[in-house]
């Protein structure tokens, strides 16, 4: 989602400014260490000492809802706080971690293996979960809709592909999924016969949209949630350039992790630690992801790039190595 520029800071609601008592509160006596900092709208906030950066990134808010983001410094970890109940189909804050390697950007085609990894937890209220922990009923009860996801932008332009609001093509990857959010594209009578891929032990289907800006944005969804997620997930990548739906020349800049908040009738609070990426450069492996078809007419099986096996036992072997 798009993260924006950091503007001065707002005044908060009475409502904003509770939670935030709340989030500050409940963070120090539910993780290892207090919390280092408190941020809300869209302010964001960097670790003095890694220059890791975390954004409340409150980019659509309205006027009876509240986003905030609690920081740990050591080990890294947030929880972000929320509340929009008004416009249930809209996405209005996003936030996130962003995540660095050495190698960005880098053009799609040089990718040899990106892995992402992080853990995560939600639930209703201002405490943060234990990790891996999801308060489904709590969520369901509260009319919660949300996302977990990666989110990547691309360009062939450098300079654009740094840049949320220039970048052409956006890719996200949701390893979570709670009420009504659906990625852009979405159609409920989609099938999986085609635009399917197995990642380790997590299918993935791919969805394609754009978004208010004309972005060209490029979903991969989770059937399950996993609040524990490590994997190689440049097959992913690959199926897009490889089938031509993006220029193999396009360069990957910006790799966050968070959560798109779109509605509750009460507060949310995502948590998040453990979160990483490693990015391997070099000329990326020819994989047969064989050619497209109609989702709606084809009876081939869903195409897979590599067996689960064989890739799970690759990203096992690169964590090692």
């Amino acid at each position: 989602m798009a993260a924006l520029a950091l503007q001065p800071r707002p005044r908060l609601s009475l409502l904003a400014r509770l939670a935030v008592l709340l989030a500050v509160g409940l963070w120090g006596q539910t993780t290892a260490g207090a919390y280092d900092a408190t941020v809300c709208g869209q302010r964001g906030y960097t670790i003095p000492f890694n220059n890791m950066t975390f954004n409340a990134d409150a980019w659509n808010p309205d006027v009876k809802g509240f986003q905030c983001i609690s920081v740990q410094d050591s080990p890294p970890a947030f929880a972000a706080t929320w509340s929009w109940s008004s416009n249930p189909e809209t996405v209005h804050s996003y936030p996130h971690v962003k995540l660095t390697a050495s190698g960005l950007p880098t053009p799609l085609s040089n990718i040899s293996a990106l892995v992402l990894s992080a853990q995560w937890s939600m639930g209703p209220g201002s405490k943060p979960r234990p990790a891996r922990v999801v308060d489904h009923d709590g969520l369901t009860n509260d009319g919660t809709s949300a996302n977990v996801a990666f989110d990547m932008f691309a360009d062939r332009d450098v300079a654009k592909a740094l840049n949320e609001q220039t970048a052409e093509t956006e890719i996200m990857i949701w390893v979570g999924k709670f009420g009504h959010a659906e990625p852009l594209g979405f159609d409920a009578n989609m099938t999986k016969t085609c635009f399917t891929q197995t990642i380790g032990d997590a299918e993935f289907v791919l969805y394609q949209g754009h978004n208010v800006r004309g972005t060209n944005v490029f979903t991969w969804v989770a059937a399950a949630n996993h609040t524990t997620f490590t994997a190689e997930v440049s097959p992913l990548l690959q199926y897009l350039w490889r089938n031509g739906l993006v220029s193999a020349g396009s360069h990957l800049g910006l790799v966050s992790f968070g959560s798109e908040a779109y509605h509750s009738e009460g507060t949310v609070t995502f948590s998040a630690s453990e979160f990483d990426m490693d990015l391997v450069t070099g000329a990326a492996p020819k994989l047969a992801v064989g050619h497209l078809c109609s989702p709606a007419t084809s009876t081939n099986p869903p195409q897979r790039l590599l067996s689960s096996a064989f890739i799970m036992s690759a990203t096992l072997l690169y964590l090692m190595s």
